[in-house]
């Protein structure tokens, strides 16, 4: 939960700066990091592991929506 917490909050740092690019490379490190820990930690991959991933990606994801939501310049409609 708390690896969830934090890449969400990275995901609401990148959505309120970044454009969409910097979060496909942020998700790709974050891929890249989970498969390493996979080849050198755990010893088999299975349904939960890959199910992790997911859900990491997609806290991850869901923060760079609403800190691109929160960033949004809408303007004034007179």
């Amino acid at each position: 939960m708390l690896v969830a917490a934090l890449l969400f909050a990275v995901g609401v740092w990148e959505g309120w700066r970044y454009r969409a690019a910097v979060l496909i490379a942020s998700s790709m490190l974050v891929s890249i990091g989970w498969l390493g820990l996979w080849a050198f930690v755990w010893t088999h991959l299975d349904a939960e592991k890959i199910l992790l991933l997911f859900a990491y990606l997609t806290a991850h994801q869901a923060g760079y929506l609403v800190g691109a939501y929160l960033g949004a310049d809408f303007g004034e409609d007179s």
